[in-house]
């Protein structure tokens, strides 16, 4: 169960960026506009498992008012910024070039371990580290303009892209503690409803301004599937698979994400696959093994 769940859920972030970039490149609804619905409507979900379904599913957990103010700020940097930033950056760039740089999160999470909790680093890791980088700023700096599959500005959807891993990538070193402490369903409830909160004001005008009643089938049936299954199931999911297998072997699942992500694009038409593409791949890959399989 636990390999299972790591499979559907890296595939689903995986196909992730392809469904964004489809209904994106639809014209009718911003990114900040999508983004902001992902998580208005996770929480909506979110809170309607949790007064429908029996406690017996879903244990109703008291939370601390101080574990309260964390889950506030974690929920800043992974849903509100790390969530926000991925679904804008990938309007700008390949949806394929987005998953890649989106898989750097095990090296950016090693590089804020050593630095804020003094974890130790070898020198597999440091080796990691630099090729995952080189692979990270090779997409940034080289990524291709390519108006047939609507990579209009692939440097600033990169470099976008990449901001969302290291705000990911904090919020994993700064609040593991407090999200070891209670399960994974009250925590991320908390956590989309503080960033819906948020989000809530910034969204009125983009609402507006959307063309909502000329969605075709095809885009809400996108929309549906980043909310239900990427922001919500797979949240629930994930945990099942962390407690189950080891943190090695959690982290190589990564490597699922830009295989499916290059699979959708390519049959879509949103992306071509070049050598570029997988040299720079390479490396990542190459960097995020070292980081998850050196030793401490």
């Amino acid at each position: 169960m636990g390999h299972m769940a790591l499979i559907f859920c890296n595939v689903a972030w995986g196909v992730m960026s392809p469904f964004s970039k489809d209904v994106m490149n639809l014209g009718l609804i911003s990114p900040w506009m999508l983004a902001g619905t992902r998580v208005v409507a996770g929480a909506s979900v979110f809170w309607l498992l949790y007064l429908l379904l029996p406690q017996k599913w879903i244990k109703h957990e008291k939370v601390d008012r101080k574990d309260m103010l964390q889950l506030f700020f974690a929920a800043m940097l992974c849903i509100t910024l790390s969530t926000s930033l991925n679904i804008i950056g990938t309007n700008y760039t390949s949806p394929i070039e987005a998953t890649v740089v989106c898989s750097t999160t095990p090296i950016l999470t090693l590089i804020f371990s050593v630095l804020l909790i003094h974890e130790k680093m070898s020198w597999k890791r440091a080796l990691g580290v630099c090729l995952g980088f080189a692979g990270a700023l090779a997409f940034i700096f080289n990524g291709k303009t390519d108006i047939a599959t609507h990579a209009t500005n692939p440097m600033l959807g990169n470099t976008l892209c990449f901001v969302s891993q290291v705000c990911g990538a904090l919020y994993l070193v700064l609040f593991g503690k407090v999200l070891k402490k209670y399960s994974a369903f009250t925590s991320m409830m908390w956590m989309f409803t503080w960033s819906a909160i948020v989000m809530i004001p910034f969204l009125i005008g983009d609402f507006q301004q959307s063309n909502w009643s000329e969605m075709p089938l095809h885009g809400w049936g996108d929309i549906a599937f980043i909310v239900l299954i990427c922001s919500v199931l797979c949240y629930i999911l994930l945990p099942i698979g962390q407690k189950a297998v080891r943190p090695t072997a959690v982290a190589m699942y990564n490597y699922i994400r830009p295989v499916a992500s290059a699979v959708l694009s390519a049959l879509m038409g949103l992306a071509i696959v070049d050598w570029h593409t997988a040299l720079y791949t390479l490396l990542i890959f190459s960097g995020v093994w070292l980081v998850s399989g050196g030793k401490k």
